[in-house]
């Protein structure tokens, strides 16, 4: 009996170290143009056409081992997303709406979570160093992130960003100063 115990103990260590580390944070980032909350997640299948055609493969599904459902979200630590809206092209179910591709209807309609900047650990605000790659990559730049004061450092503008990860994927490895974080519901 003790080495079942052992075993079940051992499996479930590892299935918990597959759940990716935004899903025991907390919301996952979902997919462009995905539906609200509760319907998103009903009318996914999990078919991975989405993940099949994100060119920067930002789209992810949780580990067949975790134990969660096979519903797509980002992890815009490791990969953001391009905003190309291929994936709301393919989705068969409308879990993720038709979107097009041109920066003016993007503002509009996409949402898929808000920055937050930890000043402490961001290079121009803590004094640590000279930084603008968020504002560099930012596809709203001066909109949704914008420089201010003598060190030029970043102030966010979560009206005005889509939540595509660009800024929180560009922040030095050693800052790690910029999350996107899901968008509080209204």
């Amino acid at each position: 009996m003790k080495r079942r115990a052992l075993l079940g103990a051992a499996l479930s260590a590892a299935a918990a170290a597959l759940v990716p580390r935004h899903a025991r944070a907390g919301e996952p980032i979902r997919p462009p143009g995905a539906l609200k909350p509760g319907d998103f997640e009903r009318a996914c299948i999990g078919c991975y056409r989405c993940a099949e055609v994100c060119p920067p493969l930002a789209i992810r599904f949780p580990a067949r081992l975790s134990g969660q459902e096979a519903i797509p979200y980002l992890d815009t630590r490791d990969r953001a997303c391009i905003l190309c809206m291929k994936c709301t092209e393919v989705c068969p179910t409308g879990a993720l709406a038709p979107i097009a591709p041109e920066l003016k209807v993007m503002a509009e309609q996409v949402r898929m979570g808000v920055p937050k900047l930890k000043r402490e650990t961001c290079l121009p605000w803590s004094g640590a160093g000279t930084c603008r790659l968020c504002h560099e990559v930012c596809p709203y730049a001066d909109a949704a992130v914008t420089l201010v004061g003598p060190q030029l450092a970043p102030q966010f503008h979560a009206e005005a960003c889509v939540g595509c990860g660009l800024c929180e994927e560009a922040c030095p490895e050693e800052a790690q100063a910029i999350r996107i974080v899901p968008e509080e519901p209204k």
